[in-house]
């Protein structure tokens, strides 16, 4: 931990500038938080020393430069998921494969809800939380994609199931089929809850 204000003032002013170039407001917040977090759980340790570390969005699925600079290694991925989700670093490999930039979702078909309306929730709550972790933007794609993949998908009432959710708030138009979600204080919990209980 830094020793006085000036070292700390150097510590944010870091990670402000890692995230500058967000567009959004919300993922900079949330990208902001992650990065200060790093840098003062490592404050003093070589791991930070580069100042030209920078953080770009990015995409479930996509294929891009690293999403974030501070979180380019499995092990912050890991650690950053861990504490979101509430969960060992050791449990994390029961809920997501984090060898690459984006996490994916590894739980088993079973310990999921069997209706697929139940299970669709269950899936936005982990993806939409691992992504927030890592301080990437969620859109309705990448839920869509991990419930079909499930097997989960419900063409006729998937965007309904995803809007009538209190856990989370899903932007955009209407009839756009991908939206951004965000994720509420209730969402947090709800998911945390969701993987301490695939974990045990």
């Amino acid at each position: 931990m830094p020793n006085n204000t000036k070292e700390l003032e150097s510590l944010v002013t870091k990670a402000q500038e890692a995230t500058r170039n967000l567009e959004s407001a919300e993922l900079r917040k949330v990208a902001f938080e992650q990065v200060l977090d790093h840098l003062l759980a490592n404050y003093g340790h070589e791991a930070v020393a580069d100042p030209n570390l920078k953080v770009s969005p990015g995409r479930l699925g996509t294929e891009s430069e690293p999403a974030d600079g501070v979180l380019a290694s499995e092990q912050q991925r890991i650690d950053a998921l861990a504490r979101y989700f509430k969960i060992s670093p050791d449990e994390v490999q029961h809920l997501f494969d984090a060898t690459e930039e984006q996490p994916n979702l590894v739980v088993s078909t079973k310990q999921l809800a069997s209706s697929k309306a139940q299970a669709a929730r269950e899936i936005a709550l982990l993806v939409t939380g691992a992504l927030t972790a890592l301080g990437l933007e969620t859109t309705t794609s990448h839920v869509r994609d991990v419930a079909d993949d499930y097997g989960k998908y419900d063409n006729a009432n998937f965007m309904t199931t995803l809007t009538n959710m209190v856990e989370i708030s899903v932007l955009g138009k209407r009839r756009s089929q991908n939206r951004i979600i965000r994720m509420k204080v209730a969402g947090v919990e709800a998911a945390q809850d969701l993987a301490t209980r695939i974990v045990n």
